[in-house]
Parts: C-alpha cells; structure tokens; sequence
C-alpha cells in the first residue's frame, strides 16, 4: 500500500464523520439551480420588452428561484437535524417538484424564442 508508506497521515482507523456535509453540498446544488432558473427568467422578462403575457414564464421562474432558494435552505436544517438524530432523511418530493418546474420553465423560454421575432 503505497499511500500508507508515503502518507501515512491520510490513513484514518476510524471512519470519517461527514454529518451534514452531503446535506450541505446538495444544498449548494440547489441554490446554483436556483441562480440558473433565475438568470433564465430575468432573460425571459427581458426578451419580453413589457409584453405581459409574454413575460408570465418569466415571473413565473423568479417567483420559483426564490421558492427554491428558501425551501433548499429549510431542507438543509431539516435534513441536518434529522441526520444528527439519527433518523431518516425525507422523501425527495422537492426534487420531483423542481425538476417538472424547470421543464417548465425551459419549455416556455422555448417557446418564446421561436414565437417572437429576432
């Protein structure tokens, strides 16, 4: 074992302690996925140049990157909390949520630029 000899400093007997850490990157994931959805609807807002109907996708996904921004940071303390108690994390509806709602929202962006005129 060659890191054992030359590094032996990284050789741990025990496990590593890594609680709230995974939550904590899966947080940052979000709130990044929360800056992408937030920067493609202040693109929508605008291309859409004041035209209300046109600039609905585009409210629509700022109202959400907010929603997500506070919900991933709820989830994180939730989610430390309950790894820290030893319990169970909780299902993954928030993933399924935002997923569908960044389908949307990719959709209507879509939509947008091939319907209005360059």
């Amino acid at each position: 074992m060659l890191t054992g000899w030359l590094l032996p400093h990284r050789r741990r007997k025990e496990p590593a302690v890594d609680v709230g850490l995974q939550a904590e990157r899966t947080a940052m994931a979000w709130q990044r996925t929360a800056l992408g959805v937030g920067g493609v609807s202040a693109l929508l807002l605008h291309l859409a140049a004041g035209n209300l109907p046109v600039a609905v996708p585009g409210l629509a996904g700022l109202s959400a990157a907010l929603l997500l921004l506070v919900l991933s940071e709820q989830r994180y303390v939730r989610i430390v909390n309950k790894v820290g108690a030893g319990e169970p994390p909780p299902a993954p509806g928030l993933v399924r949520l935002i997923a569908a709602g960044a389908v949307v929202l990719a959709v209507s962006a879509l939509a947008l630029l091939l319907l209005t005129d360059a």
